[in-house]
């Protein structure tokens, strides 16, 4: 190979959405997603195209807590996105224009504006909502200002104006809080919704709600050309809507220009609509003019024996006059109302998306004859069966509901922060296709499996999901097809034994070994040429008992009582495994029910969480330690693989938690590291054979190895000889090579970074440039950076000249520390081109490609 560059791509992230309403939407012009995913901004293309990869293709770090809000700006000549945290900061986005670019795969957002002010966390942001596509003209822009609202848990409302005139620089680009308003104490603002009254003369109208079943409707004209010293103009209050019976939780707003003969004079009646958790919908019409619409004419509405006021609020505002009114109850859903979409088509047709906690979207529309609001479509499950409401307990449903910018696909997502997506088929058919997943907590460990054919990954979500490429799609892209272990304890580490069999270790102080079952052998072979060696030894399905946490091995059919098929499930169930979509890898509602592996042992010993589980290369034996403060729990204890017996006496070398286990190529010596600032390294006897006696016993012990505790441990290829690397909080990284005499290793070069090293791992093949032969390491960092370096192997055995090669782009890597880093096994060098898996505290899940 020439000694040029190499370059670092982004291949795959795998990361959850925050179970939030308000932190999702879908931009109309770049057709991207954006969600809260922790402290970040997962950018989601929806769609994949013969030059674009699908999936999450970046994240945006900046806030440094939980995003509760995520708003795209429609009337603009760029995609703008205002995002929101409980780190009580605004942060505005612009996409860079360089987007779309054939060789730009990677959309970039790069930050124009911070507004702080808030003494909350920010639950919810408000901008005005266009109709681009409704075959009306969108209202020109007369300002290069834009307005937004922002709702926080300090119980106020802000009013903000943000300058995006060309001639401005990003670096003055401010934003400006020209009013606040306070709701506290009457309530806590949880939903707020802006649009114009009248495009013509510059009238605004606000509606906000929260934590009471009232909503306020406040109005106000010539907001844009306020100033933060304006005090006495901008929204005033004109009306409070009663009705709802529980906290509102979501609002929206739609121009209602097909029912409206005023609409010619671009003074068409405002739609809004509320969500509630009193699991109703309610719609108010907000009119022009000093009569009351047609729809109104009745002083009462009775539906379902209930008589419902219908009580006309008038307001004027720009000396123009308004009235709002009750104009329709939406009647359907069985649980709180998370959120509410609207959605204008074609001639000026609108209808409502509805998001809720019974496990389903509604889509509502007005009959034409009869003008009555009717349930059209109903995605997801019908939820008689779950047994338990949100006010009882259960952290089910659906959180939010998002219209694509053509209205012809929908997607939304629940609990386990994977997200769903229905595609229409015609004549009220929806259909459902791929989406991304992802964990929603910190990704604390991955494995590869021994040959690198697929990922697993496990995370303080307490599940573990297996990813691997799909032949089929353009790209082979990345997509998870397996959730083998879904538990009741935080799952710390992971590691793959062969091909259909794994282990992992929780908080639970004990390991539990999973083996594949025969449905997803099958799903892997057909969608991704992955084979089991013996496919018809395996167990048919695995099945998780309603009070217990082993998966159990299941011979026949699964009865799931809570399968159901409705309008858009797609469904057709197989009698062994419920996977029911050979077309597509499995989606969510199947990930989360049918893809559990059956448990084969349960590995008892330690007093105390597991730390760690490191795996010969062989297979036939793994070490494990726990979490310890003391020499008698900080011992490695090692299981045979065959009968699962524990070898003993357990290896007593350390005084506090070890932290990492790893094993020479060649399974003759085994490294530790450790909070005590030690490595050890263990040799085998070989001579052992299959006595139960430990066959690893200590060989040397290095103690105060590093000034700070030891994070991460790996050795290199046999081909550089006996040498393994440490890195350590104290910024460093140590290279430890064996002396001529083989009886102790000495340190042979120390590097320095500029923060703590949490994670390294070396490539298990020497790479071959013009310059010589080198051994390639990626080292990650506490903020979330990581780097590759490499040191020359000299023609004796031994490195030197250890140096960086390769940065990875800051945009692409992870938002906080790296757990864990684990280069693809290659066996060969593959043509230059290497795969590495990141897994991080940001709860993502990366993995990247290097071309050399």
């Amino acid at each position: 190979m020439t000694d040029t560059q190499g370059r670092i791509t982004q291949q795959f992230i795998a990361i959850g959405a925050n179970r939030i309403p308000n932190a999702s939407d879908w931009d109309i012009k770049s057709g991207l997603i954006a969600y809260g995913a922790g402290n970040l901004v997962a950018i989601w293309r929806p769609h994949e195209t013969d030059t674009h990869h699908s999936g999450i293709v970046a994240t945006l770090k900046g806030h440094t807590d939980k995003v509760n809000a995520v708003r795209f700006v429609e009337d603009t000549d760029d995609s703008i996105l205002i995002t929101a945290s409980v780190d009580k900061t605004l942060r505005v986005w612009k996409l860079n224009q360089s987007f779309g670019v054939e060789e730009q795969k990677e959309p970039r957002f790069d930050l124009i504006a911070v507004g702080q002010g808030h003494e909350g966390s920010i639950v919810d942001i408000a901008v005005e909502r266009q109709a681009s596509n409704s075959g009306t003209e969108v209202a020109k822009r007369t300002t290069e200002n834009i307005i937004f609202a922002s709702a926080s848990a300090d119980g106020t409302v802000k009013i903000w104006k943000l300058d995006i005139s060309p001639g401005v620089s990003a670096a003055e680009k401010t934003m400006t809080c020209i009013q606040i308003l306070q709701t506290k104490p009457k309530y806590y603002p949880l939903s707020i919704a802006l649009a114009r009254l009248s495009p013509e003369n510059g009238t605004w109208i606000l509606a906000v709600s929260g934590s009471s079943s009232a909503i306020q409707i406040y109005v106000g004209s010539g907001i844009s050309t306020l100033s933060s010293k304006d005090n006495n103009v901008g929204f005033k209050l004109a009306a409070t809507l009663t009705g709802h019976e529980n906290w509102v939780r979501s609002l929206s707003f739609v121009r209602d220009e097909m029912n409206d003969a005023t609409a010619v004079r671009g003074t068409a009646d405002l739609l809004l609509a509320s969500g509630s958790q009193d699991r109703y919908i309610r719609l108010w019409r907000v009119h022009q003019g000093a009569d009351l619409p047609a729809q109104s004419a009745g002083s009462n509405i009775v539906i379902m024996g209930q008589s419902l006021s219908n009580k006309a609020h008038r307001f004027e505002v720009a000396e123009e006059k308004y009235s709002v009114t009750f104009e329709a109850l939406l009647v359907g859903h069985e649980d709180w109302v998370y959120n509410v979409s609207w959605k204008k088509f074609e001639k000026g047709r609108v209808c409502l998306l509805s998001s809720s906690a019974d496990n389903s979207l509604s889509i509502w529309e007005a009959d034409e004859t009869s003008g009555i609001w009717v349930c059209t479509s109903r995605l997801g499950e019908a939820s008689g069966a779950k047994g338990s409401s949100t006010a009882t307990g259960s952290t089910g449903g659906f959180w939010t509901g998002l219209w694509a910018p053509d209205g012809k696909e929908v997607v939304s997502f629940g609990k386990s922060g994977g997200w769903r997506r229905w595609v229409y088929g015609g004549e009220g058919d929806w259909m459902q296709r791929n989406a991304v997943t992802g964990h929603v907590r910190e990704a604390m460990g991955i494995a590869w499996e021994k040959e690198g054919r697929y990922l697993l990954s496990t995370s303080l979500d307490q599940s573990t999901r297996l990813y691997a490429r799909w032949k089929s799609s353009k790209h082979r892209s990345w997509f998870e097809f397996s959730r083998p272990q879904i538990h009741g304890y935080d799952i710390n580490s992971i590691v793959s034994l062969t091909s259909t069999k794994f282990v992992s270790g929780a908080e639970e102080k004990l390991m539990r070994v999973f083996g594949e079952p025969r449905g997803i052998a099958r799903i892997l072979e057909d969608m991704c040429d992955i084979k089991a060696a013996d496919i018809n030894a395996l167990p048919d399905v695995a099945s998780q008992p309603v009070l217990g946490l082993s998966n159990k091995a299941v011979t026949g059919t699964i009865v799931d009582e809570t399968k159901n098929t409705t309008n858009g499930e797609d469904v057709e169930e197989e009698a062994t495994d419920g996977l029911s979509h050979s077309a597509y890898p499995p989606f969510e509602d199947s990930l989360s029910r049918h893809t559990l592996w059956p448990e084969e042992e349960k590995l008892y010993g330690h007093g105390y969480e597991i730390s760690t589980i490191g795996s010969s290369n062989k297979g036939d034996i793994i070490a494990t330690a726990c979490k310890a403060s003391s020499v008698t729990h900080a011992v490695i204890r090692l299981f045979e693989t065959k009968t699962w017996r524990q070898l003993k006496p357990a290896l007593e070398a350390h005084s506090l938690t070890v932290n990492r286990i790893a094993f020479s190529a060649d399974d003759l010596y085994m490294l530790s590291v450790g909070r005590d600032r030690q490595w050890t390294v263990f040799e085998r006897n070989t001579e052992l054979g299959e006595a139960l006696e430990s066959p690893y016993k200590v060989k040397q012990v290095m103690a105060k190895a590093q000034t700070r505790v030891i994070f991460d441990g790996k050795w290199a290829p046999l081909t550089v000889g006996r040498v393994f690397v440490t890195a350590a909080r104290d910024k460093t990284v140590k290279l430890w090579g064996l002396g001529e005499d083989g009886k102790e290793w000495a340190c042979t070069e120390t590097v320095k970074f500029e923060e703590p090293i949490t994670a390294i791992d070396i490539l298990d093949t020497v790479v071959s440039f013009e310059t010589g032969k080198f051994m390639l390491m990626a080292i990650g960092l506490e903020s979330g950076v990581w780097s590759v370096y490499r040191a020359l192997v000299k023609e004796n055995g031994g490195l030197e000249g250890f140096e960086k090669y390769l940065d990875v782009d800051g945009y692409s890597v992870p938002g906080k520390a790296i757990t864990q880093i684990s280069w693809r096994p290659t066996g060969a060098e593959n043509g230059g081109i290497f795969e590495a898996a990141i897994s991080s505290e940001d709860s993502s899940v990366r993995v990247y490609e290097l071309k050399i």
